[in-house]
């Protein structure tokens, strides 16, 4: 199965980057709503980190997608038509 990974690692200290100071969990719960109401075929995945803090929110495409870095709810309209283009792309 497909999925859209999504970081929501949140570090404690606010001098250090992390998803979701930056919005990433709230990204999660609308991209978890556009699947959900567009019946895409896709699974969410809610992940501690992706490696990539100093970028983020991250979300990874998986399997072998692409990695979506700076991801904002104010995008959510792009990065859904991403979901939905990877979920229908053939493997």
């Amino acid at each position: 199965m497909k999925k859209v990974i999504v970081c929501i690692n949140y570090r404690a200290n606010p001098g250090l980057p992390s998803c979701a100071a930056r919005g990433s969990r709230q990204l999660a719960d609308l991209i978890e709503r556009g699947i959900k109401d567009g019946e895409i075929d896709i699974e969410l995945e809610r992940f501690k980190c992706l490696g990539r803090c100093e970028y983020g929110p991250n979300l990874k495409l998986a399997p072998g997608g692409q990695l979506i870095t700076g991801a904002h709810a104010d995008n959510i309209l792009g990065i859904m038509d991403e979901i939905r283009a990877f979920a229908v792309a053939p493997e």
